[in-house]
């Protein structure tokens, strides 16, 4: 806590306790004032002593008002300073009127000089009861309270001097005194007011704990809404999934028969055909070849069908065996054209499924040799890296590549950016490997320009427990 509110805030509770505790004192000296008061009339007169004595009522009424007053409302530093100067002017002009009976008022009668005298200290004695929290005001009382009667011993002489000698000594210990027991009260306000602000600041972690805790209590009960419904619309979409992936299974599989059907007949007709019609011939090959591209597309969405119901098997892949035994099936796959150049390069090792992800790179790879056969010099390259938390794979080749605004459609289902009479396919082979990598937690993307050959690529995650193979300055190359 800042000092200086600390120093305010604690003299603002001394005022405070000051006039709290002035009741008492207060009424002690309206009593102690009556036994003077009676001990001077004999030799100063009623009239003298009742005006003594009124005049000290009524300024200890005043001192008692305006302390009460003070308590009434909480009070701003300045205002405090006010009021306290205030007070120092009642306590020192309560201090002077009560300096006249020992001073002034001495009775010719001993006993009733040590009568007199009693009260005297008996006053000073209330006045530290109620003004030692604040040590100055303790002083402005008792300076001009005893000041004069010791003087006054002085001056008459003799042994009375003797006496004036004691109540001057009196003075300075009862100041000390004072000043003592206005630091152990400000010690235990400083205690207090520090206890106060730490009870305070605990009470506001205390809140914002609770906050907290209210918060994240609102929270997981929305987590928890939320994963229940989530539960669901997850139970939903398996459900349509699988509904989905067996109606496609189902007919594709039903159209089977028919389809076998459709080409034997035609098969038969073209046989059995005239000789000289040659139109009926033409139309029968057609027939014929749109029955095999539909048998085509009946094997690749089967093959689609199967690559998402088909469960994943984990297992440590060693990605250059497939991705070289992929090379090769692509590259004899179409004997009559210019064998590529397909390039290996190291590739790090991998967790998946083998099987499906052979199909990865069968599709890949029979994707850039196709679309890279009308180029006079054909080269593929493949090549891998690791990533902070991914393994990123890329099948680069210098084919007719496609317009970069159609990337997002490329791995839809029977998606085609070119005309299958050009380049054969039914469009469901990066669908398929769309399916593969992201069963395997993985992404897929494609970068190209038209004319300037395509990228293909996919990331997998990073495996924990898969010793992930450093790349060597060898290149292996397999072409076909």
């Amino acid at each position: 806590m800042d000092p200086d509110v600390l120093n305010r805030r604690t003299l603002t509770e001394q005022v405070a306790l000051m006039c709290r505790l002035s009741t008492a004192p207060l009424l002690g000296s309206t009593i102690i004032g009556a036994v003077v008061a009676y001990a001077a009339v004999e030799d100063s007169g009623l009239h003298v002593a009742a005006a003594w004595y009124g005049a000290s009522l009524a300024i200890m009424l005043v001192r008692l008002a305006v302390a009460r007053r003070f308590l009434q409302r909480p009070r701003e530093p300045e205002e405090v300073h006010r009021w306290l100067r205030a007070m120092y002017l009642l306590i020192a002009l309560f201090g002077v009127i009560w300096s006249i009976p020992p001073g002034f008022l001495l009775p010719r009668s001993a006993e009733k000089e040590v009568i007199m005298s009693v009260m005297f200290i008996g006053a000073t004695a209330t006045g530290i009861g109620s003004l030692s929290p604040v040590r100055h005001a303790y002083t402005v009382l008792l300076i001009p309270l005893t000041l004069p009667y010791g003087i006054n011993q002085f001056l008459m002489g003799g042994e009375r001097v003797w006496i004036g000698v004691a109540f001057l000594l009196y003075l300075p210990v009862m100041i000390v005194n004072a000043n003592r027991q206005t630091r152990s009260v400000e010690r235990q306000l400083h205690l207090a007011i520090e206890n106060e602000n730490l009870a305070g600041a605990l009470q506001r972690a205390n809140d914002e704990l609770q906050e907290q805790v209210t918060q994240h209590e609102l929270s997981a009960e929305r987590i928890r809404i939320l994963n229940r419904d989530l539960e669901v619309q997850a139970a939903d979409l398996r459900t349509a999934n699988q509904d989905l992936e067996g109606f496609s299974y189902s007919v594709s599989h039903d159209l089977r028969a028919p389809l076998r059907a459709i080409d034997g007949f035609s098969r038969l007709l073209e046989e059995h055909a005239p000789a000289e019609s040659d139109e009926s011939k033409h139309y029968v090959s057609r027939i014929r070849e749109n029955i095999s591209r539909m048998s085509m597309l009946i094997d690749d969405l089967l093959a689609f069908s199967r690559c998402g119901r088909q469960p994943v098997d984990m297992s440590e892949l060693r990605m250059e065996e497939l991705a070289r035994i992929a090379a090769n099936e692509a590259g004899s796959s179409r004997p009559q054209q210019v064998p590529p150049e397909i390039t290996i390069g190291p590739l790090p090792r991998a967790r998946g499924d083998q099987g499906l992800m052979l199909q990865v790179w069968s599709n890949l790879l029979d994707n850039a040799v196709k679309y890279s056969s009308k180029v006079l010099q054909p080269k593929i390259v493949v090549q891998g890296r690791e990533e902070t938390d991914r393994i990123v794979y890329e099948v680069i080749d210098n084919g007719v590549g496609f317009d970069s605004r159609y990337t997002d459609t490329l791995f839809g289902v029977f998606q085609r950016l070119h005309g299958s009479r050009e380049y054969p396919g039914t469009g469901v082979g990066l669908a398929i490997v769309q399916r593969i990598v992201t069963r395997h937690g993985g992404e897929v993307w494609a970068k190209s320009e038209v004319n300037q050959g395509a990228t293909f690529g996919f990331a997998l995650p990073k495996p924990l427990d898969v010793p992930t193979d450093k790349a060597r300055p060898a290149v292996d190359s397999a072409a076909a």
